[in-house]
């Protein structure tokens, strides 16, 4: 075989030489530095909403605010000259930071255990020390509740687990670039997203977060822009918000195809609400990414140019969107000022230090991560971290190239809720019972639903499957002890999830919306579902507010048995509850409870595997079922197992909770 000619045995994968892969990642990891260097981060008017398409003059790239340049805007520098070395280094920002973390994490969690374990996600949060403005936040981030309370990722990134800040752009800023540890793998990116993510969010942050990765994972062999954008976006279920951003922004573009300051002026307008709006909004910063990426139009100068001078987050947005840019053209697409003051011919720095002028809570850094780390070196653990995912996602590796298995991406098998998001700014499909009215109060997107007195809040799905496993989903606040049920019913079935009690769950209103999640079996083609609402009749103005309903259907495959070998024979447990379990695989596995949690609070829940710890699970107060309706609270705890047999304790000193069912699952949410 010819030298530079991939192996033909490998004909149906995806050949990428070692050489254009090692180029790619080293400019879309320049690329993430690039944009923080250049955008213009929330810049604010005089009353305090940020600023949208400044001026062109303010543009230079390298030099905005985080480096230095205090003209228009004051922000930290983060772009220094080391006067012993003579060479500049970048100060270590958010918008990468956990990005480096997490490949520390996937070399150390790949070499012990040789898969994905999800505690090991949550331990090296605490082993490296991450300090970030929401995620390593030390009080009500997830370090700070993975610190205090061992929390598995999942319940670390929560709202209703005291997470302050599951709504920030953390999820999408951190796991980008597992696209380039999933390089052309798109499906294995999005799954790897998934997992990453959880630790910091639980909005719709989260399913940016699994588009974004994807989007970098196909632009390693992918040209046209808008095909890339449309090919990740099947990631989104076709009825979410998210996705519907994604045809907002595609019509924008199309109605204003050269005047990019008309798009995103009118788009910020369409979701900017006065005193409720954050800088961090979900919706205009990511909806900014894509218009980057269409008004750039494969120019990488553009794109960082429009990019930088958007508006809000966009010294982050730029940056994923220049590296989708770079990921595509490699390193000669970037400017020369970028080789200059960032890359340096391989001699680029990140110093991971804090900066002391900043709050003790906003230090971004690793305390135990080497404390200046050449941005060749990371590139490297990029590229031996995408070797490990590589080889055991059935691809082959030669002296010169990389043969990825091509993917299909995996998509969802969603049922239509009519105006399910309530952005119509209606209410007008739906059944009430009671009072109820639009709400600004919106978890995602500009509105939501608030219900008053004791009633509900319907809608009719169609055709669903007979026996079938479906979950929906919503975001649910009540106020003080009252009580709403997510459920789903027919004439002679009715299913519900519980919410008790979620004032304080956040630190700002519109954020304190819970994700509740109903799994239910369909027992009739079409059914009712909704929220169900009863207010605590003591004190007045009670009310729920919901907000983005979701339904799919998923698949739960057993994947072994599970004996509870100190059964209570009225199934309520004190302090603790000890399980058998005989695991058909050695990886990790997902521990269905189904629960009742009778306390005014949640409860956390510890896990000892096998004699070692295995982290912290949290179980959400139920109250009483509601007359009428089958409870079907469950949660989710992954666990790794060996193959064979297995013990586990459930321990909760001090608590009692009603264990109806344990199963050990495997579970198919895209298909």
């Amino acid at each position: 075989m010819p030298a530079g000619t991939p192996d033909a045995k490998y004909a149906d994968y995806t050949a990428i030489s070692k050489s254009v892969y090692l180029d790619k990642t080293t400019a879309g990891f320049v690329s993430q530095i690039v944009g923080m260097l250049s955008g213009y981060e929330y810049v604010k008017l005089a009353n305090g909403r940020c600023r949208v398409a400044m001026p062109d003059e303010w543009f230079e790239l390298c030099n905005g605010p985080y480096a230095g340049n205090d003209k228009h805007t004051f922000q930290m520098d983060k772009l220094l000259l080391n006067k012993k070395t003579g060479i500049y280094e970048t100060w270590i920002d958010d918008d990468f930071s956990v990005d480096i973390f997490n490949q520390y994490t996937i070399e150390k969690m790949l070499s012990e255990h040789g898969t994905i374990v999800s505690k090991s996600i949550s331990d090296s949060w605490i082993e490296y020390g991450i300090w970030d403005m929401g995620g390593g936040q030390r009080k009500a981030g997830a370090y700070g509740l993975i610190s205090r309370n061992g929390y598995l990722p999942q319940f670390a990134g929560s709202c209703e687990f005291g997470n302050w800040y599951s709504f920030l752009p953390e999820p999408y800023i951190s796991t980008d670039t597992l696209g380039f540890t999933a390089a052309a793998m798109p499906n294995t990116a999005a799954y790897l997203a998934d997992t990453f993510s959880a630790v910091t969010g639980d909005r719709d942050n989260t399913e940016w977060a699994r588009m974004f990765a994807t989007m970098l994972s196909l632009a390693y062999t992918e040209s046209n822009i808008e095909k890339l954008i449309y090919t990740a976006a099947d990631t989104l279920s076709r009825d979410s918000f998210a996705y519907s951003i994604v045809e907002e922004v595609f019509a924008l573009h199309e109605k204003y195809p050269t005047d990019w300051r008309k798009a995103y002026t009118e788009f910020e307008n369409k979701y900017y609400i006065d005193e409720i709006t954050l800088a961090g909004n979900t919706t205009i910063n990511c909806g900014f990414v894509l218009l980057d990426l269409l008004y750039g139009g494969g120019d990488y100068l553009k794109t960082a140019q429009i990019g930088s001078l958007a508006g809000y987050d966009c010294e982050t947005t730029c940056g994923i969107a220049l590296s989708v840019l770079a990921l595509m053209g490699g390193t000669k697409v970037i400017p020369d000022v970028a080789n200059e003051l960032v890359w340096q011919g391989g001699n680029g720095v990140i110093v991971n230090l804090a900066r002391t002028s900043f709050a003790d809570d906003v230090y971004m850094h690793a305390d135990n991560l080497p404390k200046r780390i050449q941005i060749s070196e990371i590139v490297d653990m990029f590229t031996r971290n995408f070797e490990s995912v590589l080889l055991a996602n059935g691809g082959h590796i030669d002296s010169e190239y990389y043969y990825i298995p091509k993917q299909t991406i995996d998509t969802y098998k969603s049922v239509k809720i009519e105006n399910s998001g309530f952005e119509s700014g209606s209410l007008d499909v739906f059944g009430i019972s009671g009072k109820a009215e639009i709400s600004l109060l919106a978890s995602t997107g500009r509105y939501a639903a608030k219900l008053y007195d004791d009633g509900e809040i319907t809608a009719t799905v169609h055709g669903l499957t007979v026996g079938k496993t479906y979950e929906l989903s919503a975001f649910i606040a009540i106020s003080d002890k009252s009580s709403a049920y997510l459920f789903a019913r027919d004439k002679e079935n009715a299913f519900s999830a519980a919410v008790y009690r979620t004032e304080g769950a956040a630190a700002y209103e519109s954020q304190k919306g819970i994700l509740r999640k109903l799994v239910f079996t369909a027992t009739s083609p079409d059914m009712e579902i909704g929220i169900r609402f009863i207010p605590n009749m003591i004190y007045s103005g009670e009310h729920a507010i919901v907000d983005a309903f979701t339904l799919y259907e998923i698949s739960e495959t057993k994947v072994g048995n599970v004996t509870v070998t100190d059964k209570s024979s009225d199934g309520i447990y004190t302090n603790s509850v000890n399980l058998k379990v005989n695991s058909d695989r050695s990886e990790e596995s997902l521990l269905k409870v189904s629960f009742a949690n009778l306390a005014p609070a949640f409860t956390n829940v510890s896990l000892t595997v096998n004699g070692v710890a295995g982290g912290t699970a949290a179980f959400s107060a139920t109250g009483i079922a509601v007359l009428g309706f089958t409870p079907l609270d469950c949660v989710y705890i992954p666990v790794m197992l060996a193959a064979g047999e297995n013990t586990i304790t459930l321990s909760f000193s001090g608590r009692e909770l009603i264990i109806n069912d344990v199963q050990l699952v495997k579970r198919i949410e895209r298909w």
